[in-house]
């Protein structure tokens, strides 16, 4: 009779390991996200407010997806952007839709490097700066991002549907 009142007590109260797993898996996520943009900003050992877009632009229209307005217009929103996904998921502020977010960009960027894979396009990926090739490695490690995302944004959906359900 004691074991099942004290199984009872235990599995009332949810396991902290799955917010644990939350916690390092939306900070890794973020801290690639500030990486991924401080590559785009800071290179050549300097700080490029001013030109920044130019360099990272050329990484974008070497895609041949974009009119030349759109290749100008992300390249100077996206690392801005990147900062902005990295700190919100570090702080796990609006985590659930902030993990959408980054779940539907990396998918993008995904959707991109296969096309140009695809068309056998040897260009720089522009994922961390222009100084790496897209190939197999690329479109692998930013898949292993995707999955993390979707975690991230299941974990925070299920996290909180619990907590929903333990308060009532």
């Amino acid at each position: 009779m004691a074991t099942s009142t004290i199984s009872a007590e235990t599995s009332a109260r949810p396991a902290a390991w799955p917010r644990a797993l939350l916690l390092v898996g939306r900070v890794a996520l973020g801290i690639v996200f500030l990486v991924a943009a401080y590559t785009k900003l800071h290179f050549n050992g300097a700080w490029h407010f001013s030109d920044y877009y130019f360099f990272f632009g050329m990484a974008i229209n070497s895609y041949n997806l974009l009119p030349l307005w759109g290749v100008e217009w992300l390249g100077r929103i996206l690392p801005w952007f990147e900062v902005a996904l990295g700190v919100l998921l570090i702080s796990g502020v609006a985590l659930r839709w902030v993990g959408i977010a980054a779940s539907l960009l990396l998918l993008a960027f995904i959707g991109g490097m296969t096309r140009a894979y695809y068309l056998g396009l040897e260009i720089m990926c522009g994922c961390f700066g222009n100084s790496e090739k897209l190939g197999p490695l690329t479109l692998l490690r930013d898949s292993s991002l995707l999955v993390l995302a979707l975690a991230i944004t299941i974990g925070a959906f299920l996290i909180k549907k619990r907590g929903k359900t333990l308060s009532n």
